[in-house]
């Protein structure tokens, strides 16, 4: 396994929530020499000095100020911002989940964002996420992970669904996907909770009393690690490719740079897989606020930070189709990427993909410059697509922008695969962006 691939690994593999994602990231750049930021001090702040603030526990601002940044006059290539999420689609616990049916302890769960159900299915699962505690009179709030194998999603066998293989398994999201558990006593084989109680499950687990749970936010989870799949190890299989790719390089990225003359600032935001409509989302005010927090402390206005932002470069960094030689119907019919060849940038005439002729051609040029491959996308004309934070972000931060990332054949599914050589070219990348 590359480097690259390694520390994505160690991303995948500690980020079972996007709680655990910043958490991660937050060490990675500790350990980087990187300062921690109090999000509602006034930041005193110091040319060539690196940063990170987390006003929220699953989003994370880090940057990096060079030595000779002039903030008083206009100067081109002030700044560049890039922006992943750590997010991704699950199946999160509802409240007074517990659920007992004929001996079965089960848990009542929701959907969040867009996965691909069937493949939930007949595969270990684990949860991970944030409880809040009361302790002391306060209440404190406690990252969790079981990181064991403890739920399972059971299919309906073929003989009670004899056109499974042809009509699918149709899946009523309230109905079906209720993950076992464990099996009640006796007493309790009933279709009623009995004494089940899943905060004392999280209180045997994490030490502490049921009665002190008042809320949690947990998420189900594919506990599987990242392997290397074919002959030559040409793919690798794993959860969470779908950010934590980006997430990874641009992190990564950003501490192995070097730049005397700006100010590179890396966003890590939650909710995109819902829409980013959130305080902790892309479409919020956060990232103007950080920026202008950054200008004020050498003393520039929000005129001149927000002047300065026109001749900087925006990347939307997030994973894209690669072609599927068993579907090759969605793929447009000149532009398919395929998984092994490099970073795809990708474009929309509908700006679902956010891009300017700039912003790209700069993009392409840093790519020839240090041997980056990389490849184009496009969506087939007559379907829908998908859309990123790229259109949000730059329509509150007036920035020539890019999306780009690796491509992938199974988004949204429980396990995703990628090219094992997409990792570094896309790290690479994001380290000479950032230099």
């Amino acid at each position: 396994m590359t480097r690259e691939l390694q520390l994505l690994s160690d991303f995948i593999i500690n980020g079972t929530s996007a709680y655990h994602v910043v958490l991660h990231a937050e060490k990675v750049l500790k350990e980087a020499g990187f300062t921690k930021l109090s999000f509602r001090d006034n930041w005193k702040l110091e040319k060539g000095g690196r940063y990170y603030t987390s006003p929220f526990p699953t989003v994370l601002y880090a940057f990096s100020i060079g030595a000779r940044c002039d903030f008083e006059n206009i100067h081109d290539d002030k700044i560049h911002v890039a922006g992943a999420h750590v997010d991704f689609p699950a199946l999160k616990i509802k409240p007074n989940p517990e659920i007992v049916r004929h001996g079965y302890l089960q848990l009542n769960t929701e959907v969040y964002g867009g996965p691909i159900l069937n493949t939930y299915f007949d595969r270990p699962l684990s949860v991970a996420g944030k409880i809040a505690v009361e302790e002391d009179d306060a209440i404190i709030y406690k990252i969790v992970d079981f990181k064991r194998p403890l739920l399972y999603l059971p299919n309906l066998a073929i003989h009670m669904n004899r056109e499974v293989n042809d009509k699918g398994a149709p899946i009523n999201r309230q109905q079906h996907l209720l993950p076992l558990v464990g099996m009640a006593e006796p007493a309790e084989s009933s279709d009623r909770n009995g004494s089940f109680n899943f905060n004392a499950v999280l209180a045997d687990e994490f030490g502490c009393d049921p009665e002190q749970i008042f809320d949690y936010d947990l998420c189900i989870y594919n506990p599987a690690e990242p392997t290397a799949v074919g002959l030559d190890g040409d793919f690798i299989s794993s959860p969470r490719l779908d950010d934590l790719t980006s997430v990874s390089a641009l992190v990564h990225g950003l501490i192995e740079s070097e730049n005397d003359y700006r100010v590179n600032l890396v966003c890590l935001f939650d909710n995109e897989e819902i829409g980013s409509l959130s305080k902790q989302g892309a479409d919020s005010n956060l990232p103007v606020i950080v920026l202008q927090k950054i200008w004020k402390a050498f003393g520039a206005d929000t005129v001149r930070c927000m002047s300065d932002l026109t001749d900087g470069i925006l990347i939307s960094a997030d994973v894209a189709h690669a072609y599927h030689p068993n579907y090759p119907g969605p793929q447009d019919i000149t532009n398919f990427p395929v998984t092994g060849r490099g970073v795809i940038l990708k474009t929309a005439a509908n700006q679902s993909y956010a891009w300017d002729v700039e912003a790209l051609s700069k993009i392409i040029y840093l790519c020839h410059k240090h041997d980056i491959p990389y490849q184009r996308f496009v969506k087939e004309s007559s379907t829908r697509g998908g859309g990123t934070i790229g259109s949000i972000i730059s329509s509150r931060l007036p920035m020539p922008t890019v999306d780009l990332g690796v491509g992938l054949l199974a988004m949204h599914s429980f396990t995703e695969m990628m090219g094992a050589g997409d990792q570094e070219a896309l790290h690479k990348l994001m380290k000479e962006f950032f230099s």
